[in-house]
This record gives C-alpha cells, structure tokens and sequence, in this order.
C-alpha cells in the first residue's frame, strides 16, 4: 500500500547554487538541515533490500530437521547395494596379512614368518629399539660375529689400530669389526634369517644379577640396559675372547657390562608386548588389558614416538599384537588399542581398520567422553588430514561418520573446530570435486569435439560419493555454531559447496545434506554475500528443482535458501529472474505439491501420512516466498505480472478458497502477501492489468480473511484491499457489502500496524460521496477522532494518516456541519492546535539555534504530519471565519487552498 508516501515534496529552494557560493565554503544553518533532512528521508525511503515502503520480504521459520535417535553411518535412509554397511566385524583384522605399509624391510622378517598366529613372535628388543629410537644400535648377523653401528651422526666403527690391510681381509667373512655395514645398508632376507645366530632370540637372552644366574646361562654374567653401544650386544661364549681381545673397544665402552640396579630392570617396549601377547585374547582380565595398553601409550610418549615417524617392523608388531582385542567388549580396551595405532601412522587397511574402529566407539553417545582423553582427537585428524577421500575413500567414509557424530556433542565440536577441522573438510571437498570436475566438462562439449579429444580419466570410487555424503552430514554438525560462519566463508566452503550442488546433482543424499547446510548458513548475511558470488547457484537450484522435484527434504531447503538471498540482495533477484525457467520452475513445484497435498486432504489418509502433507504445504509456502521477495525489485514485479500474473492469481486463489489450507496460517499469510507484493504495482491506467481484470475475484477471496484470529493475516488483507481500492471498482464493492462495517470495526484495535493499514484503506475509499455517508452514520469520525487523541503525539505517522483520511472525508465540501458534528468540529480544532505548536513539542521558537532538533527522525516524521494537518486546520478555520457569509455555491476558495487540495486529491484517488 502507498498510503504512507501521502505527499510529494519538490527540492528546497537551498538546493539552488548561488554563483557567490564560492566565496566562502562556510554553509549556512539552513543548508545544514536541509542536507540532513535529505539523507535521512533517503535512508528511510530507501531500503537497503530496495523495497518500497508498501510492500516487504517475506520472512518464514527455517525447514526443522530433527536428529535421529540412533547413531547410524546414513540415517534412516533405505539400504543399497553399494553402500558401506553401518554395523560390522574387525575380526578379521586378526588375520590380515602384514601390510606393505612403507617399502618392507627385510631384516627382521623372513617370508616364513607371515603366517597367521594368535600370539605373534615378538622381535629382539634390540631390533626393535632400532626403528623408534635414535641411539646406537648393534645387530647381531653374519656366521660368527658382524656388529653394524647406527648413531645419530651416522658414523662407523673405526678399524683395529695397527693391524695391516691383509689382515683385514682375512677376517671379512670371520672375525672383523671392520668390515661393518652402514646405517643405510641393508642385506638381503635370505642372508639375515641364515646368518640369525641361535643366541639372538629375546625369548632365550638372560637377566641376572651380580650373584646368581637365573636361566643357568653359560656366559656367566649380562650387560645390563644402557643406552649406548654394549646395551644392543648379544654375545655368545666364542664371541668373548674376540671382544676382550679389542682394547679399542673395552675403551670406548665403559659400561660395556654393567650390573642392574637393585636387580631391576626397566620395561621396554619389548616387555610391553611380550606381555600383550602372553595374554590370552579370548579370556582376559579388562583392567590388565587396558593397563598394558596404558603403559604402552605412555612408553611411546615418553620416546617421542609420537612426533617421529615409526619404522614397518614396529607397525606391524604392534598392529599384530593389538588386533588381538579389537573385538573386546570394552570401550576402554578399544579406544586404547585406536590411539596407539594412529601413533605408529598407519596407512591403507589398517588405517580403515582403526577408523572403522573409531567409528564403532563413536556411534554410542555414552563413549563421547572417552574421546576427549589425552590427545586422541589431535592424533585422528592428523590421520585423517594424511589420508585422500579418492584414494582412501574406505577410511574416509568411516572417520567422517564418526565425526558426524562426535560433532553432535558441543564440547567435541569446539575442540575439533579448533584444531583445524573446517579447513580439513574443505580441503577433501575441493579434491573431490577437482577429481569429479574434468568428466563433467567433458559431457558439456559436443560430441564430435568429445571424441576428437584423446582424454583418459580414472573413474571416480563409488566409495568417494559416501565420503562427500559423511562429511557433508559432518559438516551441517559444525555450521551449528554461529561463530564459525567467518572461517566458514574464509576458507572457501561456500564455493566448494555450490560446486559439490552441480557436479553430485543427481546424489539425493549429498544433496540432502547440502541443502540443510545452505539453509543454515543463509541466515547469515556474510554467507548469503558469498552465496550470490557463485555465478552459477542460480541455475544449479533450477537443475535441481527438476531433478528432485519430488524431494521435499530437498525442496523445501533449496527454495528456503533460495528465499533467503533474494529477500536481502536485489542484485540476486534480477539474477535469478534472468536465468532461463527461473519463475516457470517454481510454478511447476507449486503445482505439483498443491496436487499433492489436495490429494492428501481427499483421501480418509491414515496418520502416518498427515506428516507428508504438512511437509507437501510447508514446501508450498518455501516456494511463494521466493516469488514474493523477487517481486520486490519493481521492474521484475510488473514483468511477473505482465507474464506470470493471471497463473499466479488462479494458483492463490484457489488456495485461499479451498478449505483444507484455511487451517494452516502460515501459509495464507504467505499467499496475502505475495499478494499485497504483487498487487502494489496494479496501475489503474491500464484495464488490461491483470489485478484490474481479477479485483473483484481477489477481493472475494481475501474478504473472510478480514476477521481472521491471525493479526497478521488481517494487516496483509487491509494492505491488499489498499492496493485495489485505488480502483473505482474495489471502492464499490467494499461499499456495497459487508467489509465496509468490518473496516470500521477494525478502527476499534489498538495494535498500530493494523490500525494503520485500516486507515490507509479509508484514505481510498474516502474519495467517493457515497463511502463518506456510510462513514458518517457507523461512527467512523468520531473513531478517528478519539484515535488522533490517544495515539497521534506518540505516532506521528498514524495521526497524519488519520488527517488524510478526515482531508479527503470533507475535500469536496463547504459545509463542514453536513459532516462533521459541532463537538467534533470543536475538538478537532484544538488537537490539531495543539499538535502543530512547535514550540510546545520541540522547544523551537524564532531564537532556537540548536539545529540537530530538525534533522531528527521525530521531527521529520512530525513535518509529514504538519504538511497535512495545517490542510485541514486551515479547512476548519477559513470555514468557521466564513460560516456566516456562506453561500453554496457561490463563496470560492482561496487558490492557494484549491491547490493545496488539488495536490491531496490525487492521493486520494490513488
């Protein structure tokens, strides 16, 4: 409606540039207001969505989408074929084969030891310390005696002091210390397991004290654990004298042998293990378990394994001992056995197999403590940030969904947040559609180009859409948190997101989970900025409303998106309008789920479908939403009604009469007001208009709407009747039937906007004579009346629509007494009076210098007010002055008057 936009002023007389302006750039008190007043006019009558005043987006609750009970890796959703299963066996990870997980070592393992064994031989600790630990090392080969040297620096052993080169020599396949392999040398497996002395098992190496030998070993006494050279050498009796023999040796080995202390000796990882193996995997005790378990991980720790890189001998010791318990019942025992194996950072099935194992914690929402203990999450996404959603789609696909649901617990979801996760997902979203990006391409070109191209592509994983579809759903959890929408945005999530939209079209689950995202975020005014710098969002929403048209999960989310930007940003409305089967496509769907739900509503349909039809009319009212927010820009809402107009108003109109949807408020208020948005452009200078041609219809429909329970629905009915009362037509019909009376009823409210858009009705109807009779008997002056004294000081704005209407009331009359009554004349009189002193609001007399009292919103809303009341004061007067020398149609009116009301005429009669 336009009834606050009463007036048109032209620019003030300071707007005019004197050519002495240049003299002195000092501007006057009287151009400082006047430039205020400016601005703040502009900024109140243009919006920063450039909607006019008259009509406003279309706000509606975002699509609820409710968390299911259970933890399952894809919902509810109908099993496929092709789909990983949500509920599965680690068994078998007790009898995977040693992984190649880095390039395998030879040294230790012989092929004859990959065999499946319930309690796997554990390696020498000496081996062992060799690939987590920097210190020296010695190793144990060749047929009598070989020592290799590993130390930090990377040195070797000298050769024996004064002894000649043939010498040397002599001892190369015998006796020799020289003859010492690098760091980096490696022998071949046959060679290691023949020359494997017979001394060199852990399990037959000796411990004893300086007293007694335990194990009845012959060699007489042990060195005991020191971290340099002696602490890695394994002696046999024929390999003493040699040693004793070497002073070198005995020189630069001071602790070559070395009693215990105490007769202890502290545990090794290679304690550790030997006693996770010993341990029977089928009957054990829980707590040894997990204490092993604990002292294991605390071991590592305490070595620095955790930031250093763990050799394929360790991995697949320690993987072959820990897959032992994988199948424990015991969440401890499990999330134990998961951070140890992401320590040693393993690759390919056995980083599925602990992400698998993860996930099956992570789906019991009783375990999400257990998550938060020590740094198991930091030690996850590192994992998870080494692995590819191509390559490591399996993993993926697990970790993700065990994510998604970690992510629904608030204190989990701040800790990954802050390390780094959105960044991470972003990342894996962009491989993805990189690797997706190439074969679609390929299908825009033509055919003859397509088969000139010699191009090959791997064919994406069917394994890599279960991955997107996991980390989108993980996705929705983190968008939760408002606080984040500025990474969000930063880290290019929006893009990758809108990409993901084109390139998985035809995936309804991903796009599922995509379109919950988008309608979270869109609420957002940073991210519907960046939503409408994706060039193509328009015409992917297009593609997708055809493709899943029958979606309402998805409609409903992509049309309230949709929604969403076009009520912010007008550029987005021209934009989307622009785009071919823009508006066609939302009829399309308006029709399909108006079939739908009336095909509900005529079937006796049992209650479990009464969801589907709440859901059928909840897209209804997404997709008229979007419809009345573009028509906000003014050309494209005359270009709508132009093309669109006549199936819009059968559409709605069918609507609002069908009893069915009279019971959901929502949507009548959604249909009213694309109504009132639409019909603000009806122009009553063309019969051929569509709201001309169906004013009568419309005004039909809307009438019983007028005395709805629903305060807003009957503002949006007054606003709508504003619209087509400017047509002679309307003004009839309200005049001949029943409205009439409830419009006059309605002025008995005390809610201002309704009062307001009453009023602005009157202010049309009030052009003909014979509305003013009707108006007269029911009492609506004295209404008006009582109105302008209870509200008009503190709502300058309604009491200058009440001024309006009482102008027009008596624009055509020299007798005010044929319509006004003595007391009201009298007490009109005094109101306006009263309410046109300046001084008395504002404190502004002939001596006022504060100018910030005139460029105030209150000021200037009350001059609006002024400019009609001192109309009607000066009317009341120059009548009064007059009424004695009265002679119809003689007596004439100044012309400053008549032009004064031939001004406000043309707004009436607007």
């Amino acid at each position: 409606m336009e009834f606050k936009n009463f007036t048109h002023k032209s620019k003030d007389a300071n707007d005019f540039h004197s050519p002495y302006q240049e003299i002195s750039s000092r501007k006057t008190s009287a151009e400082i207001i006047n430039e205020a007043r400016l601005a703040i006019k502009e900024s109140q009558n243009v919006d920063t969505n450039f909607a006019p005043s008259a009509i406003k987006p279309l706000q509606t609750q975002r699509p609820f989408t409710p968390r299911d009970k259970e933890r399952h890796l894809f919902g509810n959703k109908k099993p496929k074929a092709d789909r990983p299963p949500s509920s599965f066996s680690l068994r078998y990870l007790q009898y995977e084969q040693d992984p190649p997980i880095t390039p395998p070592d030879s040294r230790l393992f012989a092929p004859s030891t990959y065999h499946i064994s319930k309690q796997p031989s554990t390696p020498r600790i000496d081996e062992l310390k060799k690939f987590y630990k920097s210190p020296s090392l010695t190793e144990l080969s060749g047929n009598i005696f070989k020592i290799g040297i590993k130390e930090p620096c990377k040195i070797r052993l000298p050769s024996l002091e004064n002894r000649p080169m043939q010498k040397r020599k002599i001892f190369t396949n015998a006796t020799s210390l020289d003859n010492l392999p690098e760091e980096t040398e490696l022998k071949s497996e046959k060679t290691n397991i023949e020359s494997r002395n017979a001394f060199s098992s852990p399990q037959e190496r000796t411990t004893f004290d300086n007293n007694s030998n335990s194990n009845g070993s012959p060699f007489g006494r042990s060195s005991a654990k020191q971290h340099n050279l002696s602490e890695c050498l394994l002696l046999g009796p024929q390999n003493l004298k040699k040693i004793f023999d070497n002073r070198h040796i005995i020189e630069h080995s001071e602790t070559l042998f070395t009693s215990t202390v105490d007769g202890k000796q502290s545990r090794t990882i290679d304690d550790i293990l030997r006693d996770l193996n010993k341990t029977d995997s089928q009957n054990y005790n829980d707590d040894i378990v997990r204490n092993l378990l604990e002292e294991l991980y605390g071991f590592m720790d305490k070595e620095g394994m955790l930031n250093s890189k763990v050799s394929s001998k360790l991995k697949i010791v320690i993987l072959k001992t820990l897959y032992r318990f994988v199948e424990s019942k015991s969440e401890d025992i499990l999330i134990g056995i998961a951070q140890i194996i992401l320590i040693v950072k393993v690759t390919g099935n056995n980083l599925s197999g602990v992400c698998k194992l993860i996930f099956k914690i992570s789906k019991n929402d009783e375990n999400d403590h257990l998550f938060m203990r020590k740094n198991l999450l930091e030690l996850f996404l590192d994992a998870l940030g080494r692995s590819s959603p191509v390559d490591d789609a399996e993993a993926c696909v697990y970790a993700y969904g065990a994510l998604k649901f970690l992510t629904m617990n608030p204190k989990i979801l701040h800790k990954v947040l802050d390390l780094g996760i959105l960044p991470l997902m972003v990342l894996h979203m962009k491989l993805i559609n990189s690797t997706v990006r190439i074969p679609f391409r390929l299908i825009e070109l033509s055919f003859d180009s397509l088969i000139s191209q010699k191009t090959e592509k791997t064919p994406l994983p069917k394994q890599t859409n279960h991955v997107l579809f996991q980390l989108t759903g993980t996705l929705r959890n983190v968008v939760s948190e408002e606080h984040v929408y500025d990474s969000f945005v930063f880290c290019g999530t929006v893009l990758q997101l809108c990409q993901a939209l084109h390139l998985f079209s035809s995936d309804g689950d991903i796009i599922a989970n995509i379109s919950r995202t988008l309608s979270t975020i869109s609420t957002n005014e940073i991210c519907c900025d960046s939503l409408v710098e994706v060039e193509s969002i328009y015409r992917t929403f297009i593609k997708l409303f055809n493709v899943h048209e029958e979606n309402e999960e998805i409609v409903v989310r992509l049309t309230y998106t949709l929604g969403n930007i076009v009520a912010k940003i007008d550029n987005s409305r021209v934009k989307f309008f622009q785009e071919e089967n823009s508006i066609g496509s939302l009829l399309k769907l308006w029709k399909s789920y108006l079939e739908r739900t009336l095909q509900f509503c005529s079937l006796k349909v049992e209650s479990s479908n009464i969801h589907s039809n709440s859901s059928s009319e909840d897209v209804m009212i997404k997709v008229i939403r979007v419809i009345a927010n573009i028509v906000i820009n003014p050309e494209i809402g005359k270009a709508i009604n132009e093309q669109y107009g006549n199936k819009l108003i059968d559409e709605f109109l069918k609507v609002l009469i069908s009893n069915p949807f009279k019971k959901n408020q929502e949507l009548v208020l959604s249909i009213l007001s694309t109504l009132n948005n639409l019909s603000y452009y009806y122009s009553t200078d063309l019969e051929l208009d569509v709201f001309h041609v169906k004013q009568i219809n419309i005004a039909e429909a809307i009438i019983e709407y007028s005395k709805s329970r629903n305060n807003d629905c009957v503002v949006e009915t007054m606003r709508i009747l504003g619209n087509l009362s400017r047509s002679k037509i309307t003004r009839n019909y309200i005049a001949e039937t029943e409205i009439f009376n409830t419009l006059v009823r309605l002025l008995d409210t005390a809610e201002p906007t309704l009062l307001k858009t009453t009023i602005g009705v009157f202010v049309n109807v009030m052009s003909d004579i014979r509305a003013r009779k009707l108006f007269k008997t029911s009492g609506g002056i004295k209404k008006l009346v009582f109105i302008l004294t209870k509200y008009c000081e503190s709502d300058w704005l309604l009491g200058c629509l009440v001024c309006q209407v009482l102008w027009n009331y008596c624009i055509d009359t020299t007798d005010l007494y044929e319509l006004f009554s003595n007391d009201e004349i009298n007490e009109l009189l005094i109101l306006l009076a009263d309410y046109l002193d300046e001084e008395k609001l504002f404190g502004i007399n002939e001596t006022t210098g504060d100018t910030e009292i005139f460029v105030t919103q209150e000021y200037l809303i009350w001059e609006e007010f002024a400019n009609v009341a001192t109309n009607l004061l000066e009317k009341i007067e120059y009548f009064l002055d007059t009424f004695d020398q009265i002679q119809i149609g003689v007596d004439k009116e100044p012309s400053s008057y008549t032009k004064e009301s031939s001004a406000n005429i043309a707004f009436s009669a607007w």
